[in-house]
């Protein structure tokens, strides 16, 4: 069945006033159909089902988002779609998903259609000029997309977000890596393996993230936006990979559960905010 795809080129009548948009950091050709495939996140159940299934972390987050339903959800840097269809069957009032790349418009298309959804908004638009009307949503999901802008695109990104959300509306961010696991724990341990890469990173990484964040620096972002009620905290992803050595990936195992320590092991952080009542 159809999915209603509308591609938002060009300003429409909520945002001809406003200034126009430098070109983003990273351009949208860079995340194509072989980036969601095959690196996106818990992108192996859609890619060996062609999208008829989708992995069950997409509704265990949006229930840990508070997701309510009735409520009005955007999914912001939808990707494949996962969280709109997951909204969608779970009493989503309305869900819309946003993407500035043909390739993820596309693939959430096929995640809708796969599961027999219709009458949805995909559309093709930049974050930082969401095409809606001011108090449209109560959630507003933006999933490992943060850490792909600049600090400037953030800015206009939350500003955003926080225009679009009803009052007492909230939005809910992951983002990984958490910029500690390189900039501090790597460097320390490296500091005693010389001949270790200088950046562990992986190309993907490299081509794409732009910022990384820690739980203070992603809080400001969202205080200088105007949110309220901000938390952010370590989530619990223990990600190893980018360590060269044995030991030191067991030492990360061990100190993941000590607190103080958390923040510098674990590789994701979770941030919500509320817009005023």
């Amino acid at each position: 069945m159809d999915v209603h795809v509308k591609k938002m080129r060009k300003q429409n009548e909520e945002t001809t006033t406003r200034r126009e948009l430098p070109e983003p950091t990273v351009a949208p050709a860079v995340y194509d159909r072989k980036y969601y495939l095959t690196a996106c996140g818990d992108y192996k159940k859609w890619a060996a089902t062609g999208g008829r299934e989708v992995a069950s972390s997409y509704k265990g987050v949006l229930e840990f988002a508070g997701f309510r339903p009735g409520e009005n959800v955007l999914d912001v840097g939808t990707g494949r779609g996962e969280i709109v269809r997951v909204a969608i069957e779970n009493g989503a009032a309305e869900a819309v998903g946003i993407d500035y790349s043909d390739a993820s418009i596309e693939l959430a298309r096929q995640t809708l259609s796969s599961a027999g959804i219709d009458d949805v908004e995909l559309i093709q638009a930049d974050a930082r000029r969401l095409p809606f009307k001011e108090g449209r949503f109560d959630l507003v999901m933006a999933l490992d997309v943060v850490e792909h802008m600049s600090e400037a695109e953030l800015k206009d990104a939350l500003n955003e977000i926080h225009r679009v959300l009803a009052p007492g509306g909230r939005v809910f961010i992951h983002t990984m890596p958490s910029r500690l696991i390189y900039d501090v724990s790597y460097r320390l341990l490296r500091a005693l393996r010389p001949g270790w890469p200088a950046d562990p990173r992986v190309d993907y990484e490299r081509a794409m993230h732009v910022t990384e964040h820690s739980i203070g620096t992603i809080k400001r972002a969202m205080r200088r936006s105007g949110f309220e009620r901000i938390r952010a905290w370590p989530g619990d992803f223990l990600y190893t990979d980018f360590l060269p050595g044995a030991r030191a990936r067991r030492l990360f195992c061990r100190l993941a559960p000590v607190p103080g320590v958390r923040r510098f092991v674990i590789a994701d952080l979770f941030a919500e905010g509320y817009r005023q009542g």
